[in-house]
């Protein structure tokens, strides 16, 4: 049996990125007409993309090309109420050893458990362990 974990890695492994968009119920409360399809929308937007250079997300303190691996110091999940967030400390690129966290954009199409899971295998992988 195939898991989403082995699924996001072929997928990288295979076209060098993985990027992420929400998932439906979050399209319908951004854009209800066009996911019922009154109106033709384009296609939605990657929130999280993942690549050989590190990880990019579409949400406020991102830096705009994203963090590169050597950056990533520690991924974890957050539960607020009944919600999991994925957290991601940084490393600054203009103060070492001063950290940052930012939070990954909430209800994509990939459970948080298995992304953050999958973003710790993938930080492991590339020589910084956490």
């Amino acid at each position: 049996m195939t898991t989403t974990i082995d699924t996001l890695s072929a997928e990288l492994a295979r076209d060098g990125e993985v990027t992420i968009g929400f998932n439906r119920t979050k399209q319908f409360l951004r854009n209800p007409v066009g996911l019922l399809g009154w109106r033709r929308s384009g296609p939605p937007a990657p929130q999280v993309i993942v690549n050989d250079f590190g990880l990019w997300a579409a949400s406020d303190g991102f830096p705009e090309g994203g963090v590169p691996w050597a950056r990533i110091l520690e991924v974890h999940i957050t539960k607020v109420n009944v919600s999991s967030y994925i957290d991601v400390s940084i490393r600054t690129p203009d103060t070492p050893d001063r950290r940052r966290t930012l939070r990954l954009p909430h209800m994509l199409t990939v459970d948080p458990e298995d992304l953050a899971k999958w973003i710790v295998m993938e930080l492991m992988e590339r020589g910084n362990p956490i």
